[in-house]
C-alpha cells in the first residue's frame, strides 16, 4: 500500500475515532438531562433555552432609549393598526394585545417560556441563532417562587404590574400552544431579571449541539412540530437535508 493510502486511511481512522467520541458523549449528556428533568418535573418548574448565555431582558427594554412612555406608544400604535390583521373580537383586553405583539415580534416586555423542557432544549441548540457558537442552556424556574398573573383580570394591566411574575396566555395562536408556551412579565423591562437561588440551568456544548438536535428529532420535537405551517416544515426538511439524516 502506498504512503499515500497509509495517510489517508488513518486520517479516517482519526475522523470515525472523534464521531465515535462524540457519539458518547452525545448520549451521555442526553441521559444526563433527562436526570436534570426529573429533577426539576413540570408544571412546577418551567423552562426556557437559549442558544448561548444571555441575561434575561425583554426585548422592549434592550433599547437604550426605553421608557414607558415609549413602550405605551408602542403598543398602542400596534392595536390601532392592528386590527385589519388579526381577528380583534378575540382580543379582550391589552394581555391578549401584548400575547399576540410579542407572537409576531414587536419588543414587548414579554419573555418565553414553556412548560415542556424539551421544547426549550430545541431552542438551546439553535445553530442559527445569534450566538450560536456558544454554548446552549436550558434554564429551570420554580414557578412557586415567582407567581402567576391572570391573564384575563382586566383590573391589572400589563404595564402597570409592579412585580415580575409568570401569565400564561389566551390560545391566540396555534404556535403558542404547540410549544406549550407561557410568558415573564416584567415590571422592570430595561433592567436583567436576575433569580438568586431560584433557577438551575442544564449547559449543552455548541460541540454537541447537532447530535442532541437528533436526541430530540428522535423524540418528535423538530421545528414542524412546534412552528406548524409551511415554515416550520421546510426548516426541518432543511435541517434534515444539509445533515444527511435519513429521510421515511
Amino acid at each position: 500500500m502506498a504512503r499515500g493510502d497509509h495517510l489517508a486511511l488513518r486520517k479516517l481512522s482519526l475522523k470515525v475515532q472523534l464521531q465515535v467520541q462524540q457519539a458518547l458523549k452525545a448520549l451521555e449528556l442526553s441521559k444526563e438531562f433527562v436526570e436534570w428533568v426529573q429533577a426539576h418535573p413540570s408544571p412546577q418548574w418551567v423552562f426556557r433555552g437559549q442558544s448561548q448565555h444571555w441575561p434575561t431582558k425583554p426585548s422592549v427594554g434592550r433599547s437604550p432609549r426605553y421608557t414607558l412612555e415609549r413602550e405605551l406608544l408602542l403598543l398602542t400604535h400596534f392595536k390601532r393598526h392592528a386590527p385589519p390583521h388579526v381577528g380583534s373580537a378575540r382580543l379582550r383586553n391589552d394581555w391578549d394585545w401584548l400575547f399576540i405583539a410579542q407572537h409576531h415580534g414587536l419588543p414587548t416586555r414579554l419573555v418565553d417560556w414553556t412548560v415542556n423542557p424539551l421544547v426549550a432544549a430545541f431552542f438551546a441548540t439553535d445553530e442559527t441563532a445569534r450566538g450560536a457558537r456558544g454554548a446552549g442552556e436550558v434554564t429551570a424556574v420554580r414557578v412557586r417562587d415567582v407567581g402567576f398573573y391572570d391573564a384575563t383580570d382586566a383590573a391589572v394591566p400589563p404595564l402597570a404590574i409592579e412585580e415580575t411574575r409568570f401569565v400564561y396566555p389566551s390560545a391566540l395562536a396555534s404556535r403558542i400552544v404547540s410549544q406549550r408556551g407561557l410568558f415573564s412579565v416584567h415590571h422592570s423591562p430595561d433592567k436583567n431579571w436576575v433569580l438568586r437561588n431560584k433557577k438551575a440551568t442544564f449547559r449543552i456544548p455548541a460541540d454537541l449541539k447537532p447530535r442532541f438536535r437528533r436526541f430530540l428529532l428522535t423524540l418528535g420535537v423538530d421545528a414542524s412540530a412546534l412552528m406548524p405551517g409551511l415554515d416550520g416544515l421546510a426548516t426541518t426538511l432543511r435541517w434534515k437535508y444539509e445533515r444527511g439524516v435519513t429521510f421515511e
